[in-house]
């Protein structure tokens, strides 16, 4: 199957020419590759030009297609132009500072066509830590084994609320083109629109193929200021998770168990990042109604 992989771009100049040579060793190529460049004020790219010129004979089959915008409006807007201008059957986002393993994607290919799995989740490797994704432990008993690593995922809307189910970080996910259908990225939010975009594309398409491959498939890094790993100076500053603000007045259980969980990390997330006592005590009192009601479906869902 063709497979297009989208590389949104933004002051990545360390990490670029990494990512590029991990895609131009894979044991099958991808058909596409569109990178997205986000007005980078650095130096990403050169670098970005640069290894796409240095590994030219491994990409004689791969349409490579750099797009540079004018204007920073985020990772989410930056996906979203890659969806328009995919080509192949099969789509994936892969982060400017992670790389593929070099067996990933031809695993991809053979296990969708062979299991006709239509959504696939990979587990990553967090770096320097070291760290595995997913921990299935505490949600192995929702899982089908096909293999000792590969699982389908009968109810996942389900289990996309397990807290310690991984998708959409470190863009781990690999999707048919069909089902992407109209949905995209929310534009201009910062915490969890990945999550936010795989639960409305799953939402959307409740017949699909869900499968787990549990094993490392993406080097992820872990990059000190990335999103993710960004401390605050003001509780103001960290924004209602957008699946909260979307499903807050939802009678839908699995909208529900979305939001306890998701309230459950942004309160986590809070409490690890705000600077003082003080801080995390206006946090809480601000939010006090939405992280009671949330930590209500929250522990439902985990009884």
């Amino acid at each position: 199957m063709k497979h297009t992989v989208i590389i949104p771009l933004y002051n990545k100049e360390e990490y670029i020419w990494d990512t590029i040579r991990s895609l131009a060793f894979q044991e099958k190529k991808a058909s596409q590759i569109i990178i997205i460049d986000d007005c980078s004020t650095d130096e990403s790219l050169f670098y970005l030009e640069d290894a796409i010129s240095f590994f030219a004979p491994q990409f004689l089959l791969t349409d490579i297609q750099i797009i540079e915008l004018k204007e920073n409006k985020g990772p989410g807007n930056a996906r979203n132009i890659g969806i328009e201008l995919a080509t192949g059957e099969l789509i994936s986002f892969l982060d400017a500072d992670d790389c593929y393993t070099f067996s990933c994607l031809s695993e991809v290919d053979l296990i969708m066509q062979n299991e006709n799995i239509d959504v696939l989740i990979l587990g990553i490797l967090l770096f320097p830590s070291e760290y595995y994704l997913p921990k299935i432990k505490s949600f192995e008993s929702e899982l089908v084994s096909l293999s000792d690593e590969l699982f389908l995922i009968p109810n996942i809307l389900h289990t996309i609320s397990s807290p310690d189910f991984i998708m959409g970080v470190g863009s781990n996910v690999i999707i048919r083109k069909k089902y992407l259908k109209h949905i995209r990225y929310e534009t201009n939010v910062s915490l969890n629109e990945g999550i936010d975009f795989w639960y409305r594309v799953l939402k959307s398409n409740k017949n699909a193929m869900v499968g787990l491959l549990n094993k490392a498939c993406i080097e992820v890094r872990e990059v000190k200021g990335s999103l993710s790993r960004q401390n605050y100076t003001n509780w103001k500053q960290l924004e209602i998770p957008v699946s909260v603000k979307r499903y807050q007045k939802s009678a839908n259980l699995y909208d529900q168990q979305l939001m306890g969980m998701l309230s459950q990390r942004w309160l986590e997330h809070a409490m690890e990042r705000l600077p003082s006592l003080r801080q995390k005590t206006l946090f809480i009192l601000h939010h006090f109604r939405i992280l009671i009601r949330n930590r209500y479906y929250f522990k439902r869902r985990n009884k």
